[in-house]
């Protein structure tokens, strides 16, 4: 008898069908168990129930201990009672219901992104009060990553005790659930029970008058997303996968238990707004006329149809929100503006925590609930389903022409009344003459949206619809009928335009395209006009064949940096940022010796105490880049320390995974970084690294807000990683095969308190969010090798030794030594170019006057050096200035004539403990004159600095660092 073992999980209950369900456990070391079980409270039936040694862990190196008692011919909706019983003496009980042969009403509890589960009394309480069949889990039961196992035994099976041993659940993964333990624990049954794809990942099952089908999203939303978003290939094996999954997807629906069913419902995790679950599902749930697709990842509810107008509300698509915090609000937006810009089909979003499935028949009500401050279960939105035809009646329609009488658009009002028992699109049969269209987007041009109304309400919709073609027009909607004479249309429409600002040399320039159609049956000649701040910048003269479509682009080059106002021809203005401001950056040396100086950026305050200089990141812009480097490279592992006092969380209006250090193109989502060390908005911890197309991650600790901490990250490929709080180890997590190769994330910086966030988006070349970290930081180590926790803990008390491991030193800041003081030379310039034939190339200008625009704080400065020459290098003559704040003019005649003149700028910023000032040089313009002859030149972009050389604390940071891309509607994922 062995008195040491103890279930450590469960028991839970798997697999249900009619006649058969798994009660699941395990111990911490194998031990013989049996389990008794029976009809109401009896055990009149015996078992015994074999150890399955699953995958390896820390504390079960020969493999977790796992027991599956598979019951069958058990009796149809019966109530069971069993118990387990270790040879140990320890023992559990639980009861269940069997699901019914044909039963009359079902009844299903959904669940996604449980993680931290925080709701899990007010959820236990709910769920065990509804008594549903089963519960659905669409994923995302871990916090950090599938290979923490103890993810699963703390933030799931421990809080979900009381009701995870008496209704079964069924499962599918998450994107944080990729690893060994969600099999072992969690599918095994599942694919023993039900109809599987070869993988075992993806399965079905018919429950009455129901089909639903459980997919595995992560081969697309996870490893496909990471791979295309990280710059990698997709391999070959995720390939084969995804194609395999959407085969089996089609027989799946096309088979007798689906075809058969009255209902047929997708369960995945990766939802319709994912990029990549849009593209690969979508069509097929729509083909096969699926009702109810559920998924989640977003920890926010989402409720959309169909955007194609003949499936509609047909086929809708649910987001759940989590349990993981509380939320009952809902918004269903207004009908002049798109809750999300690029959906039109979203018709609801909001906060919720959990769902239920009612299904009587032909009438399936699908309700999403929230929990209250005060513990309550408050339901948030319903959505009912019926099968029959849409029933949506207009009246009081009316057919206008536009305002603008050389407009080709008619307007159509009406009253949309649905009639019908369920849910339905608007939708209005618009007859133009012979032709009919059908149009399902109502609303302020530009910002149209698809209409839902539950049984028996009604709204006052608005639509446009453009003619085709001059002459006379017959429309008629619903029995109302108007004649409308063209006289003429426009010769042209424009849409789609799209604006990118050039990088690197071209980083003056703006490239602008935009897609024109011919409106007519006939060759047209078209000239589009570009503005800037509404002045004509240029036009392009094109020749359209007869209802061509064409892109037609413009390139820009601006000569000064600034925020113009940008349009093309009568389309919305757009606003562009160019950069031309040369800024004192303060440099912190790098003490290890390798030469990886930081940026000092925005405008942080420096103090020096007892125990040595900090840095406080207190306003967004405050933060730390150490550039990439050569040697800022590492094979096998790192380690990367930053003694920190996090002053205050993120609040619910910023983002989070707040950055304390990260090297990589963004902090998440996907395969984006080497390293990152994240405090997320609760004060918990996210860690990770990235190898190939794989984001490897692990969560554990909290922060000590308010307070100074030691936080350190650790990995090597071989050990696997960790993970300090003040040395105590928070997380940990297992190797990686010694192949893999860790994503370095070349030219990406090292940042301290700063990260981009979100999905990489192609056409920026980063993700639309930022987050920053409100701290003060008190030094920087980052390592390419793994230390180990005895090493840490000396640094940790000697943070002024170099420690072990010198030789893998690669960052080492402590913010004692910072440069202030930075030079910047113009190239040697002549007011105007000649070919070098012309006897002219001798001529001498006079230098007249110098003006200055400079933006200089404080007890900061700058001072100018004007020095002429006639052969580029020697000089011949010097004037020093002092500039001032604000513009200038500066008379530079006493400047002896030359060919060629350059501007030496000394910039010196200022550190204090109550303030950083950071002078900053915006343009340089010189008025010179040679016997007629007159010229104006100057340097006003950040290509017309870069022409000449700089040093020292003297830079330019990304415009693009603090700004939001607020026409990228991607939505943030979990």
């Amino acid at each position: 008898m062995n008195s040491l073992s103890a279930i450590v999980n469960g028991p839970y209950l798997l697999a249900p069908t009619a006649t058969g369900l798994t009660i699941t456990w395990e111990t911490n070391i194998p031990v013989r168990a049996k389990l008794l079980y029976g009809v109401q409270e009896s055990f009149s039936n015996e078992m015994t129930v074999p150890c399955q040694q699953g995958a390896h862990w820390k504390d079960s190196p020969a493999g977790i201990a796992m027991y599956r008692a598979t019951l069958t011919n058990l009796l149809p909706a019966t109530s069971y009672s069993y118990k387990i019983e270790l040879e140990s003496g320890e023992s559990r009980i639980g009861s269940f219901k069997t699901l019914q042969e044909n039963p009359g009403e079902i009844r299903i509890v959904t669940l996604s992104d449980s993680h931290l589960f925080t709701t899990c009394e007010d959820f236990t309480r709910a769920a065990i009060e509804y008594q549903p069949d089963f519960i659905v889990h669409s994923g995302d039961i871990s916090m950090g990553t599938g290979f923490q196992k103890e993810q699963y035994n703390n933030n799931w099976f421990q809080k979900g005790a009381n009701f995870l041993k008496h209704i079964p659940v069924v499962y599918i993964y998450g994107n944080h659930d990729e690893g060994p333990y969600f099999d072992d624990m969690l599918l095994k049954p599942q694919k023993d029970t039900y109809h599987t794809d070869r993988t075992g990942r993806n399965f079905s099952f018919t429950y009455g008058n129901t089909h639903i089908t459980m997919l595995n999203s992560n081969p697309w939303g996870f490893y496909e997303m990471n791979a295309i978003g990280s710059n990698y290939p997709v391999g070959e094996v995720t390939q084969s996968i995804i194609d395999d999954t959407i085969t089996w997807l089609h027989e799946d629906l096309q088979s007798v238990d689906a075809q058969n069913s009255t209902w047929r419902i997708v369960v995945l995790h990766h939802p319709y707004t994912d990029e990549f679950t849009n593209k690969r599902i979508v069509s097929v749930v729509e083909e096969h006329n699926v009702d109810l697709v559920v998924a989640g990842h977003l920890h926010y509810y989402i409720k959309n149809i169909s955007v194609n107008p003949d499936v509609g509300a047909k086929t809708v698509y649910i987001t759940q929100g989590s349990p993981h915090d509380p939320g009952c609000t809902i918004d269903y937006g207004t009908a002049g503006e798109r809750i999300l810009p690029d959906f039109p089909e979203i018709v609801a979003t909001g906060t919720t925590n959990y769902g239920s499935i009612c299904i009587s028949g032909e009438k399936l009500v699908f309700k999403t609930y929230g929990f209250t401050a005060t513990h309550e279960s408050k339901l948030v939105d319903e959505v009912i389903l019926v099968k029959q035809e849409p029933q949506v009646v207009f009246t009081d329609i009316a057919i206008r022409n536009s305002a603008d009488e050389q407009s080709n658009t008619v307007l159509i009002e009406g009253t949309a009344s649905n009639q019908g028992q369920g849910l339905a699109a608007v939708t209005l049969a618009i007859r133009d003459n012979d032709k009919v269209t059908v149009q399902n987007l109502f609303g302020v041009s530009g910002k149209e949206r698809v209409v839902v109304l539950n049984p028996g309400e009604e709204k006052r919709v608005q639509t446009g619809y453009n003619f085709t073609g001059a002459g006379k027009h017959t429309i008629s909607v619903g029995g109302v009928t108007k004649t409308i004479e063209v006289k003429r249309l426009e010769p042209f429409f424009l849409e789609n335009c799209k604006v990118k600002v050039g990088q690197g040399p071209h980083s003056d320039c703006v490239f602008v395209s935009a897609v024109v159609t011919n409106n007519h049956n006939t060759v047209t000649m078209a000239e589009i006009d570009l503005y800037i701040d509404d002045n004509r910048a240029d036009c392009k003269k094109l020749e359209l064949l007869p209802y061509e479509k064409r892109v037609i682009q413009f390139v820009y080059q601006f000569c000064r940096g600034g925020v113009y106002q940008l349009r093309v021809a009568h389309l919305e203005p757009r606003e562009v940022k160019i950069q031309g401001t040369l800024k004192g950056c303060p440099v912190i040396r790098d003490k290890s010796g390798r030469g990886n100086h930081a940026w000092l950026r925005g405008a942080p305050r420096i103090a020096s105490g007892k125990d040595g200089v900090t840095v406080t990141l207190a306003d967004y812009g405050d933060y730390i880049e150490i550039p990439d480097s050569e040697n800022l490279r590492v094979t096998d592992g790192y380690t990367g320390v930053v003694w920190a006092n996090i002053t205050r969380l993120a609040t619910e209006e910023e983002m989070g995974h707040n950055p304390l250090l990260l090297k990589g193109a963004s902090i998440g989502w996907g395969a984006t970084y080497l390293l990152r060390m994240a405090v997320e908005r609760s004060g918990g911890l996210k860690w990770g690294t990235c190898h190939g197309s794989n984001e490897y991650t692990w969560q554990g600790g909290k922060i000590k807000q308010g307070d100074w901490a030691q936080y350190t990250s650790v990995f090597d490929k071989q050990t696997g990683g960790a993970s300090y709080v003040d040395c105590q180890q928070v997380a940990q997590i297992a190797g990686i095969a010694e192949n893999e190769v860790l994503r370095n994330w070349e030219g990406f910086p090292l940042f301290v308190g700063y990260s981009y966030i979100g999905h990489v988006i192609p056409e920026i070349g980063r993700p639309k969010y930022f987050t920053h970290l409100p701290a003060q930081i008190g030094q920087v180590r980052f390592y390419k090798a793994k230390l180990s926790q005895e090493e840490l803990a000396y640094i940790y008390e000697h943070p002024e030794a170099k420690g072990s491991h010198e030789q893998d030193l690669l960052v080492w800041l402590d913010f004692r030594d910072i440069e202030t003081r930075g030079i910047h030379k113009t190239e040697w310039r002549r007011p105007v170019d000649f070919k070098p034939a012309y006897k002219a190339e001798k001529r001498r200008w006079s230098f007249n006057v110098l003006t200055a625009k400079a933006t200089i704080p404080g007890s900061a400065s700058i001072q100018a050096m004007v020095e002429v020459s006639d052969d580029g290098e020697t000089i011949k003559g010097i004037k020093r200035v002092r500039l001032q704040n604000g513009t200038q003019s500066i008379d530079i005649t006493g400047l002896p004539q030359a060919q060629y003149i350059r501007i030496v700028s000394e910039f010196a910023a200022a550190i204090t403990p109550d303030a950083t000032d950071i002078p900053e040089l915006h343009e340089y313009s010189i008025k010179a004159t040679a016997e007629y002859a007159m010229a104006e030149f100057g340097w006003a972009t950040r290509v017309d600095w870069e022409r000449g050389h700089y040093e020292g604390a003297v830079g330019f940071e990304p415009l693009d660092r603090l700004t939001i891309f607020d026409e990228f509607s991607d939505v943030i994922h979990g």
